[in-house]
């Protein structure tokens, strides 16, 4: 039920062209709307052709919202999805400015200047625009990765596949690595997605940790950390800090810390890999 409910919430918001029009238009009439209404309660007049000019703010969200998007399901790390967060925003604070003055230059008798609209447009609509670019895709990526463990674990279930993660496909620009996860040396959170290290490199891997801490082999992997899972096998030492927390060594130099609530597990597990190599 939650799995169908999350597809469905993704779908329904982001999926549908018609929807994101829908909201648009409904913006643009209540913002004709709330202009009469203003010029009535204040005795100045009103002019439609202005008030539909000046909502073209609302116009502009449909393009970048669907760029936003497409470029989001690409993104790789924590400084693109920012950037895809940032230039929409800068990329709608110019464009008002720049529509109006095209717009009524064009079509109007009097043309409005680009300096005042970017004040005006700064001033009354930047949280607007903030949030619009931030909130939806933010959401947008945090259900996506949830639908993305549901399909997968769904997916496993109706096979009746129960067997542990044997290897990660990887997207890398064009390309597809299919990593062994034996040879990964850990995994750490990068919400709402897994960075993953491998032979000296790190990738993004497009699930959450709590869906690899349920696929893996909890003989070999272990939680130290509520943001970190390691591969025992590439641990070379571990010691403490004193005050519950420990330190360990991965076997190429990496020092990673292991939160006192997990250092019971790890040390318990860690001690029955040793056991069975001997």
């Amino acid at each position: 039920m939650k799995q169908f409910f999350i597809k469905g919430l993704v779908e329904f918001s982001f999926g549908k062209p018609f929807i994101l029009l829908g909201f648009l238009v409904t913006c643009i009439f209540l913002t004709v709307l709330i202009d009469f209404l203003e010029s009535r309660f204040q005795n100045y007049g009103f002019f439609i052709s202005e008030s539909l000019l000046f909502s073209s703010y609302w116009w502009i969200f449909l393009p970048l919202w669907y760029g936003q998007l497409s470029l989001v399901e690409v993104s790789k790390t924590k400084v693109r999805f920012a950037l895809i967060v940032l230039i929409p925003i800068i990329i709608h604070l110019f464009a008002f400015p720049g529509l109006v003055w095209l717009i009524s230059s064009v079509f109007y008798p009097h043309t409005f200047e680009f300096g005042q609209t970017f004040q005006f447009g700064l001033t009354q609509h930047f949280f607007k625009v903030f949030l619009l670019y931030t909130v939806p895709i933010v959401l947008y990526s945090f259900f996506k990765a949830r639908l993305n463990n549901f399909q997968s674990l769904h997916k496993s279930k109706i096979n009746g596949q129960n067997e542990f993660l044997t290897s990660l496909t990887i997207k890398e620009g064009n390309k597809q690595l299919h990593i062994p996860t034996k040879e990964v040396l850990y995994f750490s959170a990068n919400t709402p997605y897994v960075n993953v290290y491998y032979q000296g490199s790190k990738f993004l891997y497009s699930q959450t940790l709590k869906f690899l801490s349920e696929k893996l082999d909890n003989r070999y992997f272990v939680r130290i950390h509520k943001s970190e899972i390691v591969n025992l096998t590439h641990v070379q030492s571990y010691k403490s800090r004193q005050n519950g927390d420990y330190d360990v060594m991965m076997d190429e130099g990496t020092v990673l810390r292991i939160s006192r609530n997990f250092a019971k597990d790890f040390k318990a597990k860690l001690e029955l890999l040793t056991q069975d190599k001997l």
